[in-house]
Formats: C-alpha cells, sequence, structure tokens
C-alpha cells in the first residue's frame, strides 16, 4: 500500500467518523425536519448530509476488510499464519479503548439518569433520535448482564447495547468478521487436515449462530479485503474516476434511502453493497492521487482517534444534551435558527474534545499493549502447556 492509498485511507477514517457523530448531533440539535415549512439552504444540506451515517458504517467495514483482511493474506504469502499472533493484534486493536469505552459510558449513562433525567431522555427518548430493538429505554440496559454481553462482542445478538450506547452494533459485526477471517486463514494455511477440519466446522457453527444482519454483512467485509488484492495486481485508474463512481453509488443510496425505499434485509443489503462497491472503486484508484502529501499529517491525526470517537460520543451526547437541558435550562430538539447552529457546534466541539482526551489515555497506547500482549500470551501459553504435559506423562504413585 503506498502513500497515497494510506492517505485516502486516512481522509475517508475520520470523515466517516465525522459522518456518524454529526448525523446524531443534528438529530438531538434540530426539531423534526418535516416540520419546518420553508427550509433554508443551510438546513437543507444539514439534513442531507446527517443521513449519511449508516453509509458511513458501511466504510468502515470495507476499510477494515482492506486493511485487517487484505493486508493479512497478503502478509502470509511470506510468511505462515499464526492465529494467536492474529488475535492479539485484533484484541489490542479493539479491547484497548473498548474497555475503558464501556465502563465510562456505564457511569456516564448511571449519573445522567440519576440526577438529569427530568426531560426523560434517557426512559423516554425520540424514537428519531434514539432506537433499540430491545427496547428504547436506555436504563433497562445497564444491567450487569448487558455490560458482560457486551464485553463479549455479543450485543444485538443476545443483549442490547450498553446503555444508550447504540452504536457498539457494528463492533459486534466487526468482531465476529475478524473471528471467522481468522478461521478462514487457519483452514486455508494450515498443514494439518484436522486443523482444518476444526476451523471450517468454527466457521459453519459461527455463522449458524449470528443472526442473518450480521452474517450477510460479512460480504461487505470481504469486499474490502477483496480490493485489497486487486489493489496489489492492478493499476487502476485515475482517482477522479473512482472518485465519481463513489460519490454517485453514494447519492444513488441517500437518494432511495430518503424515500424510504430501503425496507427489508434484501434491499438494506443491496444499497449497503453499492456503497461499498463504490467506495471500492474510490480505494483502489487512489494510488494515483498527485500532490498527496500536502495534508496527509492532518488526515493521520483526525484518523488516530476516530475509532475512539465513534465508541465513546452517543453516550456523551446524551449526557451532554440532558446536563444543557436541566441544569443550564438550554433545551435540545430545538427550530433551526442561529442559535441552534451554536448549540451543535458547541456539542460537536466537546465531543471531538473529550474523544480526543480519550484515546490520548487509551487508543494512542495500543501498540504498547499490543508488544506486552505479545510477550505475555505465548509464556502463559507455554506455562499452560507445560503443566498439562506434566499432569498428562507424570507417574501415578500408589501408597499401601
Amino acid at each position: 500500500m503506498n502513500s497515497a492509498t494510506s492517505d485516502f485511507l486516512n481522509l475517508s477514517r475520520w470523515v466517516a467518523a465525522f459522518l456518524v457523530v454529526f448525523g446524531h448531533v443534528y438529530n438531538i440539535s434540530m426539531d423534526d425536519y418535516r416540520n419546518v415549512v420553508d427550509p433554508s439552504l443551510p438546513l437543507r444540506a444539514a439534513h442531507y448530509f446527517a443521513g449519511f451515517g449508516h453509509m458511513a458504517v458501511i466504510v468502515f467495514f470495507v476499510i477494515s476488510g482492506f486493511l485487517i483482511g487484505g493486508q493479512t493474506i497478503l502478509n502470509t504469502t511470506l510468511k505462515s499464519f499464526s492465529m494467536i499472533d492474529y488475535l492479539i493484534h485484533r484484541f489490542s486493536r479493539i479491547y484497548t479503548v473498548f474497555i475503558p469505552a464501556l465502563i465510562v459510558s456505564f457511569l456516564i449513562d448511571r449519573l445522567g439518569i440519576q440526577y438529569f433525567n427530568e426531560t426523560g431522555i434517557y426512559t423516554h427518548p425520540d424514537p428519531s433520535f434514539y432506537s433499540n430493538s430491545f427496547g428504547t429505554n436506555m436504563a433497562k440496559h445497564l444491567s450487569f448482564n448487558v455490560f458482560v454481553g457486551n464485553l463479549m462482542q455479543l450485543q444485538t445478538i443476545i443483549v442490547s447495547s450498553l446503555g444508550s450506547n447504540g452504536p457498539l452494533w457494528s463492533l459486534a459485526n466487526e468482531w465476529w468478521y475478524y473471528v471467522l477471517f481468522g478461521f478462514c486463514m487457519l483452514a486455508y494455511r494450515s498443514g494439518l487436515m484436522l486443523t482444518r477440519v476444526i476451523a471450517g466446522g468454527a466457521i459453519m457453527a459461527t455463522i449458524s449462530v449470528l443472526p442473518l444482519n450480521i452474517s450477510l454483512w460479512l460480504v461487505v467485509w470481504g469486499i474490502g479485503a477483496g480490493v485489497a488484492l486487486l489493489d496489489r495486481c492492478w493499476a487502476g485508474r485515475p482517482f477522479f474516476t473512482g472518485a465519481a463512481v463513489m460519490v454517485g453509488c453514494l447519492i444513488a443510496a441517500r437518494w432511495i434511502d430518503s424515500r424510504g425505499m430501503n425496507t427489508g434485509v434484501a434491499t438494506q443489503l443491496a444499497l449497503d453493497l453499492t456503497v461499498a462497491l463504490g467506495y471500492s472503486a474510490a480505494v483502489v484508484c487512489a494510488k494515483n492521487l498527485k500532490d498527496r502529501r500536502k495534508l496527509g499529517s492532518l488526515h493521520r491525526a483526525l484518523a488516530s482517534f476516530s475509532y475512539t470517537l465513534y465508541l465513546v460520543h452517543f453516550p456523551a451526547i446524551v449526557f451532554l444534551a440532558a446536563f444543557m437541558k436541566d441544569v443550564l435550562d438550554i433545551g435540545f430538539e430545538r427550530p433551526p435558527s442561529v442559535a441552534t447552529m451554536i448549540y451543535a457546534g458547541a456539542l460537536l466541539a466537546m465531543l471531538y474534545g473529550y474523544a480526543w482526551i480519550f484515546a490520548a489515555c487509551t487508543e494512542a497506547h495500543t501498540s504498547a499493549v499490543r508488544s506486552r500482549l505479545t510477550l505475555a500470551v505465548p509464556a502463559l501459553l507455554r506455562r499452560v502447556n507445560s503443566v498439562v504435559h506434566r499432569n498428562a506423562f507424570s507417574k501415578p504413585s500408589f501408597t499401601n
């Protein structure tokens, strides 16, 4: 992967994260768009871009498949695949931020429910702002069982997302894609037939128990892995061509979504595949970008905490909105006005500051956590193997 593609991926990561956060800030800041009689051009633009949040998550899946799936395949052509190393890298990347995010989100929701719930934002939220297939009362999603279920990446599978943190649905998808891909690589690269059979059985068992909206969307993640392989062997087209395809696909998907035509799993999957393929066209042509180094450092800096921003922003939005309403008497879901724009801008600024600080304490230390696990896990496994071997082959002693 050359530097132009890397810069484009960094740009994509922080823009996708921004679109997700912007959509949520818009929904809690603005009154229902359908109630506006004559919306201004800025409001029309804000409403339009607020609708790209789900598509941004699809872009994240493609990027994940590209960076994790594709690069793992390419790297293992030069060396053997180690499931232990693979899982250490994935665990450190996800859980270095995820565990602190779960704890802090739980505490924030508890504080909000206890002290700042006069409007009922936690217990009776507006469906246009917060939805959850397990029920919209956020207070019911803060039990110990739900916390452990989220820790095990079972949100939307067995339990709800923790508290108000509905965006965690996509993390469960991504984690199980990592697991399935690891088993696929083990089945493909292992020289032992027994290992291949076990890995294949694990793949079938995992897919069979996952919900349809997770297992089917593995195709989207797989597209990203395929693009990484295509990127290695195809020179691509000028970036303008790939970008035009991407923009066309995004606009088409947004148009269909805005008209409520995406009812049903098949239609939603078709739309998401359109977004994934459109974005993939831009990725495979990104290597042909010119003057690529001008903003590379900025994109890298903004992308460096995009994962953290995604994980922690929603509980913070709810808490800030509830706090400002109950303590400062500054309401949310406001009619469109300059004051509402300032309110939304202030929310965005506070969220980005909060996420940047959170990332400095967590995500920035991912490499250090990975290094420690790389040393500790093999040593632990050797220790366990030694104990098992000793117990299995030690001679039993008999006493009269």
